[in-house]
């Protein structure tokens, strides 16, 4: 599953990681430097098995707790209508 930000959502990068921001809706997300690295790197085409290996190599956590905390955030994210799978 690739991730791509909805039409109506700009993104902000910030000194302590993005936020996300509907124009359609007014909602907005703020995400941590760790939320938002993961954001763009799945906006950039990888998935969540991807950065969720990559998090469990860098932060020494397991790679199945990586990849669940990744889709309750990606999930969440769709629910709010901030992003869409593609």
């Amino acid at each position: 599953m690739t991730l791509r930000l909805t039409a109506h959502t700009v993104s902000t990068d910030t000194d302590d990681g993005a936020v996300l921001l509907s124009r359609r809706t007014g909602a907005y997300w703020q995400l941590n430097q760790t939320g938002a690295y993961a954001l763009r790197r799945l906006l950039d085409g990888h998935t969540v098995g991807q950065v969720a290996e990559e998090f469990s190599a860098h932060f020494g956590i397991a790679e199945a707790e990586a990849r669940q905390d990744l889709t309750a955030m990606t999930d969440r994210l769709c629910t709010s209508g901030l992003v869409e799978a593609g």
